[in-house]
């Protein structure tokens, strides 16, 4: 006999009890009635029941719900009429729930055996792989220390875009997000939460992501962050990595500033149910084409990286470009590069040189340094990377080849 744990409401939860009632001889029965979510929550993770039927449209109901009821029982939506014909949020078995009792036992008993074929219930076509998108994405990323990740990030993403490449900046850090003031934004909405909350509820479309990427410079888009950092809560592991496939998937170069921490919230709680402090920065670094590490001119910046080194590669951080900032007296440059090339293994260095009175100057007035200091040896340093293999990728590779092939031809 198989458990279910109904969780619907109006006349189909009635017609439903009622005929699972009357014939005895069915497979299935129902042991809980739940009247919303959290009930359900709670009942499945007492053990419970074998199988979850459950409205699709139940509020609250998203990616993450759907994991943690699939972690305890086996999960069979009912579709009602004015729902969408099709959903994406991870469930293999759904019915319309007017469908006849045999037709939802018949969705239950492929639930619980595990069933994928074979079923004339309809099931998720598989979600389009977020590698499969043109696009590139860049996770910029620092020790703890300020050590400017963020108008480093805003500028390699301003000078991306001037070079032409369509770019969007993400507002990732969760303990001092700062784009939006960076960029002089004056009505801040939490964009990166919009985008969670619409890919969980499955309405994150072209058209809704679209609304949340406002253009703040020619060919640059933002994704703002969360605002203030008390609404981190809002963000979790499962929605952000769908965030970045969409992001993907739009085949732009996404630059996204993250914050400092990498440990696992686990490790901090026994909560493993809890929403996670560091989940953006960690999905961000996993999902990310290439790292672009921020430390600052100083012994402490650098061995701090050294220490953190460990930590990217457990995350899968393979492609990692170090940026070393505020670069000056009485340090020389190349025993920068001797003391930090010799202990990681780095696909390139780059140094930046310290301007304070440049980046105060953009800072006061909410400027990029190409407005604020177009003529700054830090500006013309970022511009140079962001034109690089380090942002650009193969089309970094490709550009750079082109003027010593023209240079090539001309000395012929």
């Amino acid at each position: 006999m198989i458990d279910i744990v109904l969780c619907a409401s109006g006349s189909d939860e009635v017609r439903i009890v009622h005929d699972l009632a009357v014939d005895r001889d069915r497979s299935a029965r129902v042991v809980r009635r739940c009247a919303d979510l959290a009930e359900t929550l709670a009942v499945t993770a007492a053990g419970i029941g074998d199988v979850v039927l459950i409205d699709v449209t139940v509020r609250g109901l998203g990616r993450d719900v759907l994991s943690a009821l699939m972690r305890d029982a086996a999960v069979v939506g009912l579709r009602p009429e004015e729902a969408a014909e099709q959903t994406t949020l991870g469930l293999r078995h759904v019915v319309p729930s007017h469908a006849p009792v045999e037709e939802i036992v018949s969705a239950v008993e492929s639930a619980v055996r595990g069933d994928q074929e074979g079923s004339e219930v309809w099931e998720q076509e598989a979600v389009p792989d977020p590698a499969a998108g043109a696009g590139r994405m860049i996770a910029v990323w620092g020790p703890t220390g300020a050590p400017g990740r963020s108008t480093i990030a805003v500028n390699l993403a301003a000078e991306a875009a001037a070079s032409g490449r369509e770019t969007v900046l993400v507002d990732a850090d969760t303990y001092g997000p700062a784009q939006s003031q960076i960029l002089g934004v004056l009505d801040e909405a939490p964009g990166l939460v919009a985008a969670a909350r619409a890919y969980d509820r499955d309405s994150l479309d072209a058209e809704t992501m679209e609304a949340l990427l406002p253009q703040v410079q020619p060919g640059l888009r933002l994704l703002s962050g969360i605002g203030v950092p008390g609404r981190w809560a809002e963000l979790r592991r499962t929605t952000l990595e769908g965030v970045w496939g969409a992001l993907a998937r739009r085949g732009e170069l996404v630059i996204a500033d993250v914050s400092a921490v990498l440990e696992e919230d686990e490790e901090l709680s026994y909560d493993t149910a809890a929403p996670q402090r560091n989940a953006a920065a960690l999905s961000a670094l996993e999902a990310a084409d290439a790292v672009i590490a921020v430390v600052t001119a100083d012994p402490v910046s650098i061995t701090r990286l050294l220490r953190d080194h460990t930590r990217l590669e457990e995350l899968g951080v393979q492609e990692l470009h170090v940026v070393v900032n505020r670069v000056g007296a009485p340090v020389p440059g190349d025993r920068l590069r001797e003391l930090i090339a010799a202990r990681l293994p780095l696909a390139s260095l780059n140094l930046l040189p310290d301007d304070p009175v440049a980046c105060r100057t953009a800072s006061w007035d909410g400027a990029l340094l190409a407005e604020a200091a177009p003529r700054s040896a830090l500006r013309r340093g970022l511009r140079d990377l962001a034109a690089s293999p380090a942002v650009q990728g193969e089309r970094g590779v490709d550009a750079a080849s082109e003027p010593a092939a023209q240079a090539g031809t001309g000395g012929r």
